[in-house]
């Protein structure tokens, strides 16, 4: 009975890792969104009218006054692209681009933004084109900026 116990153990785990995914995905189902949004390497698919235009998640940093945490930044972005090979292609180096987007975002919300004035969406958006034209090619795809939000704690 003693040595039956650990392999029912692993058994129960082999079982629980591979059904895991299913449940969490709505046990296989698939299921429609009235906006028909997919995921693509952490972007965001438009619907019908906006073709061009690569959306990422959200991203947020932490705003700081000397060493003291003073509120926090959200930031809505993506990328206008015309061509399409050059959109898929943007869209597998998304995780790149959000990360080089994120470390921008959080230098300028933690030293460079100084608390209660507006932020400087021209010095943010010229510093993310540059990123994107040095990752995708100068002149491919343009960086827009949809929404820039500072919340005060």
């Amino acid at each position: 009975m003693k040595k039956s116990i650990p392999i029912l153990i692993a058994i129960t785990s082999a079982l629980i890792l591979i059904a895991g995914p299913s449940y969490a995905s709505g046990g296989g189902k698939t299921k429609e969104k009235a906006s028909s949004e997919t995921r693509v390497y952490g972007t965001k698919k438009m619907s019908a009218g906006a073709e061009n235009f690569l959306q990422f998640y959200p991203s947020a940093a932490t705003v700081f006054s000397g060493h003291k945490p003073v509120g926090l930044m959200h930031f809505e972005y993506g990328l206008d692209i015309e061509d399409q090979r050059i959109r898929e292609r943007a869209a597998r180096l998304a995780p790149r681009l959000r990360d080089a987007y994120g470390r921008i975002l959080a230098q300028y919300a933690g030293s460079l933004y100084t608390p209660g004035e507006v932020p400087d969406l021209q010095y943010l958006a010229t510093r993310m084109q540059g990123v994107t034209d040095r990752l995708i090619g100068k002149g491919n795809a343009r960086f827009l900026i949809s929404t820039l939000m500072v919340r005060d704690h």
